[in-house]
């Protein structure tokens, strides 16, 4: 079956959701005047390593209006992504519900977090690779709901469980030499 993209058809997104998975789903999580934001996304994914990037698709509210990810990524031009696994899914299927501005998905659904570098918002624990990245720029998609934002990865922690404990090794990526400048036990 072959189908043309460009004629008026509601269901193109489902069907490119479908069949380009199964994709990773992760936490973005943004932070504006003392409120932390956390929404699921699963429309992300590299773009490149040098410097390493990622691009994530942004939708609009129903409405049309700025999902508050968007609006705080906008605002900081910092974000924290936290992969999310299967022992958070329904705390994560939570926080795909809409909340007002004001109101943090931290207290409503006590998603435990935690303050790893200073001037990004905090991770939530659990996660088992959360990267740290800033805003690069937007990309403009005419007559469409959706705004992709490139993002550059600017630290990533992975967290390894052995034993029933956790290590934290933080890995900070040198941009201009492609290799790995250090990394250190916490």
């Amino acid at each position: 079956m072959l189908i043309n993209t460009t004629q008026n058809n509601s269901n193109i997104p489902q069907l490119i959701l479908q069949t380009s998975s199964p994709r990773p789903i992760a936490w973005i999580v943004t932070e504006y005047d003392k409120v932390v934001n956390i929404a699921p996304f699963s429309l992300f994914t590299p773009l490149s390593f040098t410097p390493p990037s990622l691009v994530v698709s942004m939708r609009t509210k129903e409405d049309g209006g700025l999902k508050d990810t968007l609006v705080n990524l906008r605002s900081t031009k910092r974000c924290t992504i936290c992969m999310v696994e299967a022992p958070q899914l329904n705390k994560m299927n939570a926080t795909a519900d809409e909340l007002p501005r004001e109101k943090s998905e931290v207290k409503a659904f006590e998603i435990e977090t935690k303050e790893m570098i200073e001037g990004y918002p905090p991770m939530v624990i659990g996660s088992p690779v959360v990267y740290f990245c800033e805003l690069s720029n937007e990309i403009e998609l005419k007559n469409d709901t959706t705004i992709p934002v490139i993002l550059n990865i600017k630290e990533i922690e992975l967290v390894f469980k052995s034993l029933g404990l956790s290590f934290f090794i933080v890995l900070s990526i040198v941009f201009f030499s492609k290799s790995i400048l250090y990394s250190r036990l916490v």
